[in-house]
């Protein structure tokens, strides 16, 4: 991801933020806190909170770990599966 790209994540998280922020103090004056509707928004507010800040700290110097880490490791005896032979060659959007 690049540093614009980012940013403009960062910008749409932050509006999330506020807005969900807005509407669980909304539902914590309308209703009880131990309410399941109150909960949940303040569960979501603070989800969003953590993955602004997660935005907010990562640093996009570092490379992406190489593919093979990602994948588990193959074990003897199981088979291997291509994945470039799963995905179409086209996508029915360019067929046109």
């Amino acid at each position: 991801m690049r540093e614009d790209e980012r940013l403009k994540l960062l910008e749409t998280v932050l509006e999330a933020h506020a807005l969900l922020a807005d509407a669980a103090l909304e539902l914590r004056r309308r209703l009880t806190r131990q309410s399941p509707l109150a909960r949940t928004a303040a569960r979501a507010e603070r989800a969003v909170f953590r993955f602004k800040r997660e935005l907010q700290r990562s640093e996009l110097d570092e490379p992406p770990p190489p593919l093979a880490r990602l994948l588990p490791e193959v074990r003897q005896g199981q088979q291997v599966i291509d994945i470039a032979r799963l995905r179409p060659s086209k996508l029915p959007d360019e067929e046109a």
